[in-house]
């Protein structure tokens, strides 16, 4: 039954979730699926299919989301603070002023997500791939970047301090305006490869 809640309706999703305390969607299918506002804390959604699904506003704190597949998913303004997203696909997701404290990113793909305003304050992106994400304004202090790809992403007026940058590609970044670690070095312009913007 799991695998065909993407057949349900919303509310007999809440229903199931009200009587029957389920807390385990491993490798669900919810593809499209709207989940606004829902509370779904600590849920374990490892490997689930939820691309395109509305998760607006919705309460996933420490939800398990290992190699979810949330490919194009809307989760504006969710929370999701200590949730395990590692090696999950956030390509081309809207997760503007989302609340990321503390969640596990590693190895994600978050190529061309949104990210505006987004708390990620001690995350783990370690080798996350964030090609061309839009960071404008978002929270990356404490956060763990090592090795993470960061080509061409807008970091616009992002807060770095404290970050762990080390091994970070940064080419072609827009790093305007933004809170660098302590020891931070900006890239020379007149040296060979990317150059990161930082005027």
């Amino acid at each position: 039954m799991v695998t065909e809640l993407r057949k349900l309706s919303r509310e007999e999703v809440l229903q199931i979730l009200r009587d029957t305390a389920v807390r385990a969607f491993v490798k669900a299918d919810l593809r499209n699926a709207d989940l606004r506002g829902m509370s779904l804390p600590y849920v374990n959604l490892a490997r689930a299919l939820l691309g395109k699904a509305d998760l607006t506003g919705a309460d996933l704190e420490g939800a398990d989301l290992a190699g979810a597949q949330l490919a194009g998913a809307v989760l504006v303004e969710a929370r999701l603070t200590g949730a395990n997203l590692a090696m999950a696909n956030l390509e081309e997701a809207n997760l503007a002023k989302a609340d990321l404290t503390a969640a596990n990113l590693r190895g994600a793909s978050l190529t061309d997500a949104i990210l505006e305003e987004a708390n990620l304050s001690a995350t783990d992106l370690v080798c996350a791939d964030l090609v061309g994400t839009d960071l404008v304004g978002v929270d990356l202090s404490g956060a763990d970047v090592l090795g993470a790809n960061l080509k061409d992403a807008n970091l616009e007026k992002a807060d770095l301090k404290g970050a762990n940058l080390e091994a970070t590609k940064l080419e072609g970044a827009n790093l305007k305006g933004a809170v660098m670690p302590d020891g931070f070095e900006r890239p020379d312009r007149n040296k060979g490869g990317g150059r990161a913007t930082v005027a």
